[in-house]
């Protein structure tokens, strides 16, 4: 299966959900969001959030500063 992530080609090796995806990239579930096609999908989604092929993923991380 092959996602686009932020625009760029990539292919998960195990994750089949948002949650995994994260983990994967090793993201802190904190500091991030994550829309798909344009959406904001709620945290508590992401595990119900299947990865399917071809799939818009966007992750946007929190950044602090003054």
């Amino acid at each position: 299966m092959q996602i686009w992530l932020n625009e760029q080609a990539y292919s998960p090796s195990a994750a089949t959900n948002l949650l995994a995806l994260v983990a994967e990239l090793a993201l802190p579930e904190k500091a991030v969001a994550i829309a798909i096609g344009g959406d904001i999908i709620p945290r508590s989604q992401w595990q119900e959030t299947a990865l399917t092929d071809g799939i818009q993923v966007a992750v946007f991380q929190a950044i602090a500063g003054g």
